[in-house]
């Protein structure tokens, strides 16, 4: 090895698309009742799916779910 050689880089984890696409759409659910009423049960509700969905997701699904979120403003 020489001065200058390259490190192997990790291969990233496989992502799981329909595990996001399932997070971005509860991420929206809640964000949409937040903004209808914060108080609501409707809220209440979507936030408490959202983040079961959430904690049960891989590491690398729940990384893609919140980069697409915040991309596109929710």
């Amino acid at each position: 090895m020489g001065l200058f050689s390259k490190k192997p880089t990790p291969t990233p984890a496989p992502i799981n698309r329909d595990a996001v696409r399932t997070l971005l759409k509860l991420g929206m659910a809640e964000t949409d009742a937040a903004d209808r009423d914060i108080d609501s049960r409707e809220f209440r509700d979507a936030k408490a799916k959202f983040e079961r969905a959430f904690r049960s997701a891989a590491p690398a699904d729940q990384a893609a779910a919140y980069d697409a979120l915040r991309r596109h403003g929710y």
